[in-house]
């Protein structure tokens, strides 16, 4: 064989073993920093990596924005023109490459040499840059790996704690409606998110002398914030209502109360009413919430119950006056917060006033109050089919029955 032969075979065995050198590198480097799924242990197995395969006398991993400790002062511009073009660069005392997530610099590592260093003074060279290319691009998978995992614990972790929080707050709900001979009742809480601001309640503090007192509220916002105004307003109206005051001081003395809460005053909107369960007469007062409708027997007439009145934590003077209706047999009361008629379809219309009374009035002529629920909630979901619901929604329906006539 001829030495040009020869020196063939050397060349290639020699660029075998490199090859092989390479993919045995980023093999184990698979295993070590690939499997990794903890962002501060990465750079540990970097350089750890790094110094098996690569000889320096100092190195770095430097993620973010993190600077170079004054140790690196003289390849401060090496690093910032790696970090700022994200592409590889060196000199004969570092060498420096990026630490990528696909277009996205995450950091970078650093190697230098000194004369009389155990690297010998040896300068760097393109094969040097070539492997440590390699190990970083597996610290930058496992890093952007390990962000997601992060990411991924915390929405699992949010979501379980927002689960919890959704069943506490069912708990301030009624568990049922109430079962009175004469009457019937619906009623339904959806809410946007996990959690929201809307309730209702079915007061007995007065069935001794057969009245039953009703509240519906609205807490302004969405979520959490307002789920934690929820249980707070809702402590409050409950426990004016439950001491056997009127609507209207129950109103009253809600927002007195509220109005002293300097830090986290909740504004709401409230209906209460307490129905006579006998006569038939419901009093009612209303702070700045959506008017119920009252539907008469057989759908004949739909007609607002209105009562002046703003808002709760607004205001010292909210204006409220009291107000009462009798409800004949037949008649129906629905009660509603405003995501049932702000409800929008997938262009932005507004389910609207409109197509909750006519909802309710075909509702009405079923004769339970699950069909008049249940016959607004469907006119709701048909038109707003394919739209996200955007606000919390709750509806409460009281119907007088006809065997109720005359107490």
């Amino acid at each position: 064989m001829n030495p040009s032969d020869q020196q063939l075979l050397k060349d290639l065995a020699r660029e075998t073993l490199e090859r092989y050198r390479e993919i045995n590198l980023l093999y184990r480097a698979a295993e070590t920093i690939g499997a990794s799924l903890d962002a501060q242990e990465v750079p540990r197995l970097l350089l750890a990596e790094t110094e098996r395969v690569i000889p320096s006398d100092r190195a770095v991993v430097l993620i973010g924005d993190a600077a170079p400790s004054d140790e690196w002062a003289s390849e401060a511009p090496l690093i910032s023109s790696v970090r700022a073009t994200g592409r590889p660069d060196y000199n004969d005392a570092a060498l420096c490459v990026p630490v990528r997530a696909g277009a996205d610099v995450l950091g970078v590592v650093v190697l230098g040499r000194s004369i009389g260093g155990r690297a010998n003074g040896r300068v760097f060279t393109a094969g040097d840059e070539k492997l440590l290319l390699g190990l970083a691009s597996q610290a930058g998978v496992a890093l952007e790996r390990a962000r997601l995992h992060e990411q991924e614990t915390i929405r699992l972790r949010m979501e379980e704690e927002l689960a919890i929080a959704h069943r506490i707050q069912l708990t301030l709900l009624p568990a049922h409606v109430p079962r009175i001979d004469g009457w019937d009742f619906a009623a339904t809480y959806q809410a946007a998110r996990h959690v929201g601001g809307d309730f209702y309640d079915f007061l007995d503090h007065r069935l001794g002398e057969r009245r039953l007192g009703l509240v519906i509220a609205d807490v302004t916002g969405k979520g959490v914030p307002a789920a934690l105004m929820m249980a707070y307003s809702r402590a409050i109206l409950r426990a004016e209502a439950m001491a056997g005051r009127s609507p209207l001081d129950v109103l009253a003395n809600a927002n007195r109360l509220i109005m002293q809460e300097r830090q986290t005053r909740p504004f709401l909107s409230a209906f209460v009413a307490e129905l006579d369960l006998d006569g038939g007469r419901l009093a009612y007062a209303n702070a700045g919430h959506d008017a119920p409708l009252l539907i008469s027997a057989g759908g004949r007439e739909c007609r607002e119950l209105e009562a002046p009145g703003v808002i709760l934590g607004a205001f010292g003077d909210i204006g409220l006056e009291s107000r009462d209706v009798a409800l004949a047999a037949g008649d129906t009361v629905v009660m509603y917060t405003d995501g049932v008629t702000e409800a929008r379809d997938p262009q932005g219309m507004l389910f609207g006033d409109e197509r909750l009374a006519a909802a309710a009035v075909a509702g009405t002529l079923s004769g339970p109050a699950d069909d008049v629920l249940g016959s607004i909630i469907d006119a709701v979901a048909a038109f707003t089919a394919g739209a996200e619901q955007a606000d919390d929604l709750t509806i409460v329906v009281v119907r007088r029955l006809a065997d109720s006539a005359g107490g």
